[in-house]
């Protein structure tokens, strides 16, 4: 990243901009305790299941609350334009509504996603709307 992709993303963690899609994200972000989904995942292990009527929340959600508990919940979806765009719009409601299910996400929570080569593998409109691109 460079120094002005730098300030921007400050800026936007200041306006508490919660989806921000960026090309690569520093490595200590992940370490620090972010809770990385890789685009490719299922629907199950995005949105949860049901085991007999009861609803499991798939482990990420409930990794990311355990971290809220220490500090600002960071979620990273990796790699989002390497699935077809009619694949992208299962984040949707994640986007969107900031929930898994009926699960909220932690209000102070962090989303980034990051991509590849834009001109060759677009990002779904709807799903970009979304999103502040630094």
């Amino acid at each position: 990243m460079n120094k002005e992709q730098i300030n921007l993303l400050g800026e936007y963690i200041k306006a508490r901009s919660s989806v921000i899609l960026i090309e690569n994200i520093p490595e200590s972000v992940i370490k620090k305790g972010a809770v990385v989904i890789n685009s490719d995942c299922s629907n199950t292990e995005l949105m949860g299941s049901f085991e007999n009527l009861e609803y499991k929340a798939p482990k990420w959600y409930n990794e990311l609350i355990e971290s809220s508990k220490k500090h600002t919940p960071v979620l990273v979806i990796k790699d989002i334009n390497k699935i077809q765009e009619k694949k992208q719009r299962k984040f949707i409601e994640l986007l969107k509504y900031k929930k898994v299910y009926v699960n909220k996400l932690p209000d102070n929570c962090m989303i980034f996603i990051t991509y590849s080569n834009l001109s060759e593998n677009p990002i779904d409109e709807e799903l970009y709307s979304f999103m502040a691109q630094i």
